[in-house]
């Protein structure tokens, strides 16, 4: 009888930690959970297509763009991302050869990433 009672005892300590780690391992990978960061990058790098994406995994919802090249503003605009969201945006113009900035600010944060075409 007492092998039964420590058996169940192990049984039931099993599956309450493998519940813990399993609800602590998911709010680690999770991004959105107790995490404030927001990240910018090309659809394609390699291409001269200036398409970009901004993943938005902080509490910020507006983001305002401008694409420069040499120093010159060229387009600029504003997109609402919601947090776990994330957004392409496809400049209206198409661009020819030259070092283009794409340069995002949402509050204090600002990004940039850079093309040469």
């Amino acid at each position: 009888m007492q092998q039964k009672k420590i058996i169940l005892f192990l049984i039931s300590l099993f599956i309450a930690s493998s519940t813990w780690l399993f609800y602590a391992s998911d709010r680690f990978i999770n991004p959105n959970v107790g995490k404030n960061w927001w990240a910018l990058s090309f659809v394609e790098p390699t291409s001269s297509n200036l398409t970009f994406t901004i993943e938005n995994h902080s509490d910020q919802t507006v983001f305002h763009w401008k694409i420069l090249e040499n120093n010159q503003k060229i387009e600029e605009g504003d997109a609402k991302i919601e947090k776990g969201a994330s957004q392409n945006v496809t400049p209206d113009e198409s661009f020819s050869n030259g070092k283009f900035v794409i340069d995002v600010t949402t509050g204090q944060d600002k990004k940039e990433i850079y093309k040469n075409l």
